[in-house]
């Protein structure tokens, strides 16, 4: 089967094609090019007009615990695999399971769960966010599970994930966590600093020994300040660093995630969604792990006392909208689509299969109108959701 996707603005790594074409043979893309694409459609192939819509490519997210309802965090494997379809139909045609601090027998019970439908493609992997993380930056994580750092406990739940450990989250500052980031080094796994108070030499420090990339930037952080740079400093300062961010207008000021991009870069910036279970569903009381949470005004929080306001719960968001939010804030589109998928996919070792709109690669892609509201999802050359646009089945 092959489709002709023309006229759309398509977001390519050379820039905006504007019109542009996509040529689509089974689940690949075959072709790109400028222009509203007329030349290239051959007999039988299916045309889709997206004049008056961006194209941009599937939806990398490495930071995401749940959406629909559901979670990776607990419930079963069927629940699991609807999380991730939820976030699938709205965009995330990649995406890893996060995993917040629990006691480690169930961490490895949970890690073994997933690498099962990380064997099966339904996810790209497992990311571990806890249990090596600081108290002190605890924000919606259980204090009673954390542990310190320990290559040994590292080694256990990498073995429970069977292989599919992509990354994990943890806090340098404590004690032994030079000795976990030097183990998940050699096996291949992607250490972030996150939820750390760590200072910004102790956060260099890490980067030296291995650590790669930054978990929710400024949230879960000892804050930025003039003469004490704290941890979100130091990652903004080395170059080896990529910054996930949470663009849903709750987490960060727009101010600030324009400052962050232009920091980072478009090769550096990552855009995630932190979201939980709550990600598309009414407000009400949800679980992110062995939290309660509550969700009022679209805003995740831990549930708290009468008049009381929890700690931020990760986040009610998609990619999609965190994508619209990013380019509303004012970051140029085709840094939008890198840090929403090009820069994330790199980091998964992923850039050669996925991640961007180029010969070669997966038919993943998205159709947004000009606002960028989500019309239409294609994951491996199928449609998903195709009555959010006039496509053929």
């Amino acid at each position: 089967m092959t489709t002709v996707l023309c006229g759309g603005r398509v977001v390519t790594p050379g820039g905006v094609l504007s019109p542009g074409w996509i040529k689509v043979s089974g689940d690949r893309i075959d072709a790109v090019g400028p222009g509203d694409g007329t030349g290239q459609q051959a007999p039988g192939a299916a045309v889709v007009d997206l004049r008056g819509h961006w194209v941009l490519p599937g939806f990398v997210d490495l930071h995401a615990h749940g959406g629909g309802g559901t979670s990776f965090t607990e419930g079963t494997n069927d629940e699991a695999r609807r999380a991730a379809d939820f976030h699938r139909g709205h965009g995330s045609t990649t995406m890893l399971a996060s995993l917040v601090t629990a006691p480690l027998a169930e961490l490895q019970a949970r890690a073994a769960m997933l690498a099962g439908l990380a064997a099966d493609g339904i996810i790209a992997g497992i990311h571990l966010e806890g249990p090596f993380l600081s108290p002190a930056r605890r924000g919606a994580q259980d204090t009673r599970h954390m542990l310190a750092p320990d290559a040994g406990v590292f080694d256990r739940l990498h073995a429970a994930a069977s292989g599919h450990l992509r990354v994990i989250t943890l806090a340098p500052e404590l004690p032994g966590a030079a000795r976990v980031i030097e183990a998940a080094a050699r096996a291949g796994v992607t250490v972030a600093v996150g939820h750390t108070d760590a200072t910004a030499e102790t956060a260099s420090a890490a980067v030296d020994a291995g650590a790669r990339h930054a978990t929710h930037l400024f949230n879960g952080m000892r804050p930025l300040h003039h003469r004490q740079p704290g941890a979100a400093g130091a990652l903004l300062d080395r170059d080896e660093v990529t910054c996930e961010v949470i663009a849903d207008g709750v987490h960060l000021h727009n101010t600030v995630i324009r400052l962050a991009a232009r920091a980072a870069g478009p090769g550096r910036l990552v855009l995630v969604t932190d979201a939980m279970a709550a990600a598309g569903m009414p407000d009400g009381s949800y679980r992110l792990g062995s939290m309660r949470v509550t969700v009022a005004g679209g805003v995740a929080r831990l549930t708290a006392g009468p008049g009381e306001g929890g700690p931020i719960a990760g986040s009610t968001a998609t990619m999609a909208s965190v994508v619209r939010h990013a380019a509303a804030a004012g970051l140029p589109v085709c840094d939008v689509a890198a840090a929403a998928s090009t820069t994330p996919a790199s980091l998964l070792g992923i850039a050669d299969r996925t991640g961007a709109l180029r010969p070669g690669l997966a038919a993943d892609l998205v159709a947004c109108d000009e606002e960028f509201r989500l019309r239409a999802v294609m994951a491996r050359g199928r449609w998903l959701r195709r009555q959010w646009l006039d496509v053929p089945g």
